[in-house]
């Protein structure tokens, strides 16, 4: 299992599966094993010589994770879509230390078997070195006593002892050798026999011997033991214990830190929604970066969570479970505080987003990331997608072409930038217009700003006409009054006419005249109700009903003095008298006409070159006040033609 080495994995959190089927099954056992914690990777044993051949080696992210699931082991797992599938789960730190320790047991002896060949040496002096290397160190080894060369065992025994140590405790490190009370004892007694090692019994914590009836007193006891009686300082010297106390309290001291600096900001879901308090979607996104945090435990995350909120976001959490995972919370808060617009929703949104009017290409942009990441997070796009989606969107709806033509961004949508790289391209490309701009103007001794582009000016009136269509019934209304005002106003001009006609004996002629302007001015009122019905919107066309509401008044004046009218037509008016001529100073010289926008009520401008906002009031109020003055006006005029006796 040479995967283990090369692949760095960690095995005190790590569990290997049997039973793989490489095939869409497989998804059931991670399933599975997902409820214990977050998976890291999956890794494949492709040997065929291995006895785990096809065997999955599955690391967990978190030791917690590892060690909920180890009071289970080893256990099966049967597949829920297949239940003829089953897999065996197992901890690789149970699988693997047997492994380790069978080829660094044998590897050693090996080495230990050339030394003591090449050394000329038997290899019970050769290992007996090495254990005294271990407790005293090399260089105060080689000036202790070594064992006499004439303390031998037989051939045979010396065989047996070595065949049955390698044989009968393969997995230890260290095979069995004589201890030191055997040599002590054989030094003492070199004359006694060594007893035969099948007729010696070993075990692991007492030493048994075997005496002869007949020779009681003078036999020695021969000791064999299957475990060497071994140092703790040989085995873990006091350096290595220093090493790791010290490394383990360093760790202890700075985790805490670590983990108290990190705070999640309170959130009560209130409304109206307190000053300092963040919304929704910026409480969650705080979350998410706590949630990717590999330091911090499943527990440790939702008691966090728990914290930050007050009530009464707190209540609809409490009967949740003080153990459940933080996804158990978020989901309950999501379904409360969240959006309720699935993916597709908030995708069209997106879609449908563009560049207001002063709105900065880099604001736009920011606020397109903005609605990204929600409709993302809501399922409407992939993550991968991000980048195309945004720098796509982009270039669809910012008004500013020349940005984009300097950027090249349409060239880029097959390898589309991240959004920070994007929103530095913009902001520097904002920066150099802005400055070449100032310099401009400081060279040209300009102190105010040029006016915004063209197809900015242009865009604001498209965006102002968009907004004012919701007063276009009002305006149908009131145009359509105006209409008809002016048709009763003709024909009650008309009714007087055909009077005085009678009454008067008017010439032919001139009440045929007055009759043909009338019937023009119907003529045109008609034809503007038929093509401007039902909506009149331009400018041009509420100048020409202003004009014919100037033109009836007119024609009224006429009607109400007739004489006169016809004098002055012949060019037989009489001497102006002095209080003719006084009043006459007194009159404008002709009848008051708009002379203010009909968009934003500004005077000296025109609605259609008008960049202002609109303001619907303010032209109302202004055109009152005209009317008012024209009444006043045409009262004036009829008072000057007809004056007191």
């Amino acid at each position: 299992m040479d995967i283990i080495e090369k692949e760095n994995v960690d095995i005190s959190k790590t569990v290997i599966v049997g039973g793989m089927t490489l095939t869409e099954t497989d998804s059931d056992l991670e399933s599975w094993l997902l409820r214990y914690g977050s998976i890291n990777r999956h890794l494949l044993i492709d040997d065929p010589d291995c006895e785990f051949h096809r065997h999955a080696i599955i690391e967990f992210t978190h030791n917690s994770a590892m060690k909920t699931l180890m009071p289970l082991l080893p256990l099966t797992v049967v597949s829920m879509s297949n239940p003829s599938t089953t897999f065996m789960v197992r901890a690789l730190s149970c699988v693997y230390s047997h492994i380790a320790s069978d080829s660094a047991t044998n590897g050693y002896l090996e080495e230990l078997r050339n030394i003591a060949s090449f050394s000329g040496k038997s290899i019970e002096e050769v290992l007996q070195t090495e254990l005294l290397k271990m407790k005293f160190g090399p260089s105060h080894a080689e000036s202790l006593p070594v064992l006499d060369k004439k303390l031998e065992f037989p051939n045979a025994a010396r065989s047996q002892i070595l065949d049955r140590s390698t044989v009968s405790s393969p997995n230890r490190l260290l095979s069995p050798v004589i201890s030191q009370s055997m040599i002590t004892e054989q030094t003492a007694f070199p004359s006694s026999r060594i007893l035969p090692f099948h007729e010696v019994e070993s075990t692991n914590s007492k030493n048994l011997s075997k005496e002869s009836p007949n020779h009681r007193s003078t036999k020695p006891t021969v000791t064999v033991s299957s475990h060497p009686a071994l140092n703790m300082d040989i085995i873990d010297p006091a350096s290595v214990q220093k090493v790791v106390v010290e490394h383990i309290v360093r760790t202890n001291d700075t985790a805490p830190m670590h983990h108290t600096s990190f705070r999640l900001r309170s959130f009560s879901g209130k409304i109206p929604r307190p000053v300092n308090e963040p919304d929704f979607d910026t409480w969650r996104a705080s979350v998410d970066l706590l949630l990717t945090d590999p330091s911090i435990s499943d527990l440790n995350r939702a008691r966090r969570i728990i914290d930050s909120l007050l009530p009464p976001a707190a209540d609809i959490v409490k009967h949740v479970s003080p153990n459940s995972l933080p996804a158990v919370y978020l989901e309950l808060l999501e379904s409360v505080y969240g959006s309720v617009e699935d993916g597709d929703e908030l995708l069209a949104r997106f879609m449908n987003s563009f560049q207001n009017n002063g709105e900065k290409p880099s604001t736009y942009l920011h606020r397109l990331q903005v609605l990204l990441s929600t409709a993302i997070r809501r399922g409407g796009i992939f993550e991968e997608e991000r980048n195309r989606y945004l720098l796509k969107q982009f270039c669809r709806g910012c008004w500013d072409s020349s940005l984009i033509a300097n950027l090249q961004l349409e060239r880029r949508k097959a390898t589309p930038p991240s959004f920070a790289e994007l929103v530095v391209l913009i902001r520097t490309e904002e920066d150099k217009n802005a400055s070449k701009e100032e310099r401009m103007r400081k060279h040209l001794g300009l102190n105010k700003h040029y006016p915004a582009p063209s197809k900015f000016r242009l865009s604001a009136h498209q965006i102002s006409a968009h907004q004012c269509e919701m007063q276009d019934d009002q305006t149908d209304t009131s145009l359509a009054k105006q209409v008809c005002e002016l048709q009763a106003q003709v024909v009650a001009l008309q009714k007087p006419l055909s009077q005085k006609e009678k009454k008067k004996n008017a010439k032919p002629d001139e009440v045929s005249e007055l009759r043909n302007v009338v019937t023009e001015l119907q003529a045109q009122i008609t034809a503007m109700q038929t093509t401007a019905t039902p909506k009149i919107k331009s400018d041009v066309e509420a100048t020409e009903i202003a004009d014919l509401k100037r033109q009836i008044a007119d024609l009224k004046v006429q009607l109400s003095a007739p004489d006169m009218y016809r004098n002055r037509t012949r060019n037989l008016l009489p001497e102006p008298r002095a209080t003719d001529c006084y009043r006459a100073s007194k009159l404008p010289e002709s009848r008051p006409r708009p002379e203010y926008c009909f968009r934003c009520a500004e005077d000296g401008h025109l609605a259609s070159s008008c960049s202002n906002a609109p303001d619907p009031t303010k032209v109302a109020e202004k055109k009152r006040k005209l009317r008012e003055r024209q009444a006043q006006w045409d009262t004036q005029q009829v008072a000057i033609m007809n004056p007191l006796n």
